[in-house]
């Protein structure tokens, strides 16, 4: 896959996640300029990531039948014209209707993004690799936007974080536009075969999970394991971005309301995260391919647990040291974490890349919407009691995903099945484990 193309569909995932929390240490200043106030300043936030999240899952099943890089282009397009009026915004009604029509572009743009990347990979290792690469320059995006957005707001003014956005969607379309795609497996197939389990029900056509019964010829069976996966892993992804997001949510408005930072000095202060991110979430395509995704999940959930319960022991202390160094750790945790359950929800469906983003990107954005509104309304609480019960929570959620790696371990089979079950060269394979619930390949 040409190198320009993956990075700007990367570049997509990094602008969608930048805006979730670039606008976070603007509002004050946007309150300040157009009269905004506590209802006006939620709608600003709410606006993007409702909008965005309640449309991840309609995209990305439209990109199945018509084609990811329509979609992608659409959500460009979206995502560009929907920052250009936030930057011309005489009005709080107006942005916050501008920033609904982002949510639209972001939505178009995280799905089709994804799910190119995996439908374009050759095998299963390239597909961890690209998925891995996508999810670190995303990651990044979530503690880089308080930094780039505080120094924006002081060089020039909060419109100056939605005009950043326009010359690299500009850039990142360019390679988009010069590369053709094959028709979708949808389309090619002219939809469902008659007589076959329609698309929401079994979530794919045409897959190992639905396949010919051997009690009964020319019957059909269909295997639960696939839709399990998935929706496993979206309940661990909503899990993941509800503590992270809620948790930078605290980190940011306890770095400007308890210690008195500036905006870009509360930027500064969350540096510590950035560094770890884009490494690890490179790593973790690599970890994924020797452990499996699902173990890979588990080891980024204890990690990144760890870190929250230090930050929850020295987010009270005299010195930021303490904090900074908790800080680094967990970002560790969440930098392996990330690409591995996105991998977890891609390997579910591979026939289905678009499907499977959707309802992955869904579980996340919903995730952390909540995460970000139930750690505003108990921000009164102790921050540090807050942050060690996040801690609690990803610690917990590894649980699931060891577990899902205990089961899935007796079907794979290194570098020669595929996660959707069946080997290169095409053919079935259908391991039991205890419980009579079939699970096929790595996950």
């Amino acid at each position: 896959m040409p190198k320009l193309l993956v990075l700007g569909l990367c570049a997509g995932y990094f602008l969608v996640l930048l805006d979730v929390t670039v606008v976070n240490v603007a509002l004050p200043q946007i309150n300040a300029d157009l009269q905004a106030g506590q209802s006006g300043m939620a709608g600003v936030i709410n606006a993007y990531t409702f909008v965005l999240a309640a449309l991840l899952l309609a995209f990305g099943a439209i990109g199945d039948r018509w084609g990811h890089r329509r979609i992608v282009v659409f959500g460009f397009l979206c995502f560009f014209l929907g920052s250009l009026a936030c930057s011309l915004a005489p009005t709080i009604e107006f942005l916050v209707a501008s920033r609904a029509l982002q949510g639209v572009g972001a939505a178009a743009t995280m799905t089709g993004t994804l799910a190119m990347l995996s439908e374009s990979a050759a095998d299963d290792r390239e597909r961890n690799k690209l998925v891995g690469l996508w999810a670190a320059l995303g990651g990044v995006a979530l503690p880089v936007g308080p930094l780039l957005g505080g120094l924006l707001v002081e060089l020039g003014n909060w419109r100056a974080v939605f005009w950043l956005n326009l010359p690299v969607i500009v850039a990142a379309l360019i390679p988009i536009l010069m590369h053709s795609t094959p028709r979708p497996a949808l389309a090619r197939s002219g939809g469902p075969a008659k007589g076959t389990v329609p698309d929401q029900v079994s979530g794919r056509v045409g897959s190992p999970d639905h396949a010919e019964s051997p009690k009964f010829p020319g019957s059909t069976r269909f295997s639960v394991s696939s839709r399990a996966r998935l929706l496993l892993a979206c309940i661990v992804a909503a899990l993941m971005n509800f503590c992270v997001l809620g948790s930078l949510f605290l980190l940011t408005q306890f770095f400007q309301g308890d210690r008195g930072l500036s905006p870009l000095q509360a930027g500064l202060a969350t540096l510590p995260a950035l560094l770890p991110m884009p490494v690890f979430g490179a790593l973790s395509g690599k970890v994924s391919n020797r452990l499996g995704a699902w173990r890979t999940s588990a080891m980024g959930l204890i990690v990144a647990g760890v870190g929250l319960g230090l930050m929850g022991l020295t987010v009270s202390g005299a010195s930021l040291w303490g904090l900074w160094l908790a800080l680094f750790v967990w970002a560790i945790g969440v930098g392996i974490l990330t690409p591995a359950i996105v991998a977890a929800a891609m390997h579910a469906l591979p026939r289905r890349p678009g499907f499977a983003s959707g309802a992955g990107s869904t579980a996340r954005n919903v995730g952390g919407a909540t995460g970000v509104t139930v750690f505003a309304v108990l921000y009164t609480v102790d921050t540090g009691m807050l942050m060690a019960g996040a801690g609690v929570v990803m610690l917990a959620a590894s649980f699931i995903c060891l577990e899902v790696g205990r089961r899935t371990q007796g079907g794979r089979s290194q570098g020669s099945r595929s996660e959707g079950g069946r080997s290169q060269g095409g053919h079935a394979a259908s391991p039991a484990t205890p419980g009579g619930v079939e699970l096929r390949g790595r996950a």
